[in-house]
């Protein structure tokens, strides 16, 4: 915020790269120009708004945007109170108990659901200290038909709003007077999320401060940024690379989520990719135009179990036409469905119990398009370290990952035949698992035609043995003897006898981890006879992850 000699402080600059100012900032910068370009649609509509600067409908509005700055005018420097007080004011409201950013909207206003979700996602993040809101001690709840399946109904609760701190920044930032500040604001956690003392007895030289011009863009951050909840206990802060102020009043109206489809997300980078998508699906944005993002999550600790802890940061760049494509298809072939269940409510006591059934739904997400996003966020092969979803549990559910796999088969059989390969050995590697377990199967229903049972059990113990050998295998040669073995032992192999100059440099020493995931692909994948049958075999055994 520069102050010329010539202003005498009539003018606030604002630069986009100016000394200090940190994707955040920018960012916050980026919110600002959203606010500004809000009043101006809602004076054009004609709509009673209390805009900053008085009654400037004939003369325009008292500021000028530019790529890289921003001049707000406010007349005379007594008058930065009452400006700021009214830009604040218009900016960040309260509306039917849940936040209401303008800046973040255009033409279509999200449900009461979506900003209930979007809420959720603020809360977790930037205001996540009691003290930073004014919230409802108990729990609205209610339900709502989602957008693509409007015979079913979700529940949702949320916490009515009051108001929260940044609302009163404008007092921070100016004097009783009307003047602005010129000594430095302390910065908390409201601001910059994750901002703390680092140690309690030397709060004042381990706190964060910051110059007043600094500040300002830190408070609408709240609006430049996305946040959003993986679940209820933890959060996702999408911070946008801000390029051009002209045009990322678009790009952050087109990243905000209008249904409650989009605000189901499971991890950073997929936070990411699905913003990137609704932005790319904008007309008015080019390809050029794309903003990388900054992804902070926030967790829960046991230090500090009151509040969530920035544990893990991802730079999403603007990715390649060829990542986002291939994330295209995982997000619309494994996507968050919608699961319904019936659960029992019991009232009373002794005699006077009743027992009633009632039918409940929720989201739930993919265990897969997280790893294919996180792997194209970072530059990898959407399967690499597929393995992982074999040996690994479910933090939150206490299962082995490989449980819910069943439920994705479909899913990941349409991406192997979608996503192009990028080497042929890869899509050889997949195809000949297929051929061979498919040969498998119908060697094991024909020992076993007359005993459906049996055939069933042998099934369910011929993918149990590839899949123990193909995931606990730790050296190359560990790997390449069960899956030589599979092939031989599933005879003639179309898929081999065509294309063994490809897969035998999967099998060398330097491929063996990459073959590894692609060969357990092809099992998690493979959609042939018995694999139904298996699936509900192993789904009723429990698949218990100690039988390792």
């Amino acid at each position: 915020m520069a102050v010329t000699t010539a202003d005498e402080a009539t003018h606030l600059k604002f630069d986009l790269f100016a000394p200090g100012m940190t994707m955040l900032h920018r960012a916050g910068l980026g919110g600002l120009v959203c606010s500004l370009k809000a009043i101006e649609r809602d004076v054009r509509g004609k709509k009673k708004v209390d805009v900053p600067g008085g009654n400037w409908k004939k003369s325009g509005p008292p500021w000028k945007i530019e790529a890289t700055r921003v001049t707000l005018d406010i007349g005379k420097p007594e008058n930065a109170g009452d400006w700021l007080k009214a830009l604040f004011e218009y900016s960040l409201q309260v509306k039917d108990d849940l936040f209401f950013l303008p800046g973040q909207y255009g033409s279509i206003i999200p449900s009461e659901p979506v900003r209930a979700y979007l809420q959720r996602g603020i809360i977790l993040t930037f205001l996540q200290h009691g003290l930073t809101r004014t919230l409802e001690k108990n729990e609205t709840e209610k339900t709502y038909k989602p957008e693509d399946d409007p015979k079913k109904e979700i529940q949702y609760a949320y916490k009515a709003l009051a108001s929260y701190k940044h609302q009163e920044g404008w007092k921070e930032l100016a004097f009783k007077k009307g003047l602005i500040k010129k000594t430095a604001i302390k910065v908390t956690g409201k601001l910059s999320p994750g901002a703390v003392v680092r140690h309690v007895a030397f709060s004042g030289p381990t706190r964060l401060e910051e110059t007043p011009e600094l500040v300002l863009p830190l408070y609408f951050a709240i609006v430049g940024c996305l946040p959003l909840s993986i679940n209820r206990g933890c959060g996702v802060l999408l911070i946008p690379d801000v390029e051009d102020l002209t045009k990322f009043p678009t790009i952050r109206q087109a990243m905000t989520p209008l249904t409650t489809r989009a605000c189901q997300v499971s991890v950073a980078s997929d936070a990411a990719l699905q913003t990137q998508l609704r932005v790319l699906a904008e007309d008015k944005i080019q390809r050029a135009d794309l903003p990388g993002c900054h992804v902070v999550t926030f967790e829960p600790r046991p230090w500090a179990k009151q509040l969530k802890s920035r544990v893990a940061t991802e730079l999403v760049q603007k990715p390649t036409d060829d990542s986002l494509e291939q994330f295209k298809v995982a997000l619309s072939e494994l996507p968050p469905r919608i699961v319904t269940r019936e659960v029992e409510e019991s009232k009373g006591r002794g005699k006077k119990k009743s027992v009633r059934k009632r039918t409940e739904s929720f989201w739930m997400d993919s265990i897969v398009r997280p790893l294919v996003a996180t792997n194209l966020a970072r530059g990898q092969p959407w399967y690499h370290n597929f393995v992982d979803l074999f040996i690994k549990t479910d933090p939150v559910s206490k299962r082995p990952f490989r449980t819910k796999l069943p439920f994705e088969k479909k899913g990941l059989s349409k991406m192997v035949e979608t996503i192009p390969w990028s080497d042929k050995g890869e899509s050889t590697v997949v195809r000949a698992v297929h051929a061979s377990i498919r040969r498998r199967y119908a060697v094991i229903a024909k020992e076993n035609e007359n005993n459906s049972v049996a055939m069933k059990n042998r099934w369910k113990n011929e993918y149990n043995r590839w899949r123990m050998a193909f995931s606990g295998a730790k050296t190359s040669e560990q790997f390449r003897k069960p899956l030589c073995d599979l092939f031989s032992r599933a005879g003639v192999n179309k898929v081999l006898q065509d294309n063994w100059q490809t897969i035998l440099p999967m099998l060398s020493d330097a491929a063996w981890q990459k073959t590894r995931d692609l060969a357990l692909l092809g099992l998690a994948s493979y959609l042939g006879k018995g694999s139904d049958d298996i699936d509900a075999a192993n789904e009723s055994a429990g698949e218990s992850s100690d039988e390792e």
